[in-house]
């Protein structure tokens, strides 16, 4: 393939967004988090954060309103009745946590290798433009990724699914769709909203989801390693 850019979400793309969660819910339902399956509980909590958020994105609800019903929504789910207090609380929690996230392993010399082998490199995230750096701050990520290639929904106008924010992406980078890949976690988001902009798109799949739609992503991989193979770079620890 002729890919010059390759753009990759952030959340549970780059890090790891279950780990700050398993700690929140651990810390402050403690009694409910050990009969709990974690991963489930987070998956279920991201499904309703992905339908939340055009009501959000039209005004229908606060940020505040979607992160307190996200976690509400899935704890219904699970058998759970999450009071408005408990669900500030954990979102609160949750927030803190994430000032010490970590890249997942083999990621930073997966994107070294990306810079060394010449290929712009981008982000494309859902999310508030403050909440989102914090992320990017606390992961380094402009170590790689140049501040001009780090597309945020609230920043933009637009948010994944919609192929506008990554036709935004690809008019900063000067390239046509067939000469982008995308890579991400979220199968709605990440891999229907890349195609639908004309791009190549890899499903970052390492939760064992299911594929939503007939959408035929480029791959599908569990681990960033699996990335070297399918873009014909060598491996790098430079980082």
């Amino acid at each position: 393939m002729t890919w010059k850019a390759v753009f990759f979400d952030l959340d549970d793309t780059l890090h790891d967004s279950m780990k700050p969660f398993q700690q929140a819910l651990v810390n402050l339902f403690p009694d409910k988090a050990n009969t709990l399956p974690v991963e489930q509980f987070y998956q279920s909590t991201r499904h309703y954060s992905d339908l939340l958020w055009e009501e959000y994105e039209n005004n229908r609800i606060t940020l505040k309103e979607l992160r307190m019903k996200r976690i509400q929504l899935a704890g219904k789910d699970f058998g759970l009745n999450i009071s408005n207090d408990e669900a500030l609380c954990f979102q609160q929690e949750y927030e803190q946590r994430q000032q010490s996230l970590t890249l997942f392993p083999e990621a930073a010399d997966m994107l070294t290798a990306l810079k060394s082998n010449n290929y712009i490199i981008g982000i494309i995230t859902n999310g508030p433009v403050n909440h989102q750096w914090k992320k990017i701050e606390s992961l380094q990520l402009t170590k790689w990724f140049d501040k001009e290639l780090i597309f945020i929904s609230d920043a933009v106008g637009f948010a994944k699914p919609n192929a506008n924010i990554f036709q935004t992406a690809a008019k900063k980078v000067k390239l046509p769709p067939k000469n982008i890949l995308y890579i991400g976690d979220s199968w709605a988001n990440d891999v229907v909203g890349a195609l639908s902009a004309g791009w190549h798109a890899i499903w970052m799949n390492h939760r064992n989801r299911q594929a939503e739609t007939d959408h035929k992503p480029f791959a599908v991989i569990n681990r960033h390693c699996e990335l070297y193979s399918i873009l014909n770079i060598e491996h790098s620890r430079y980082t």
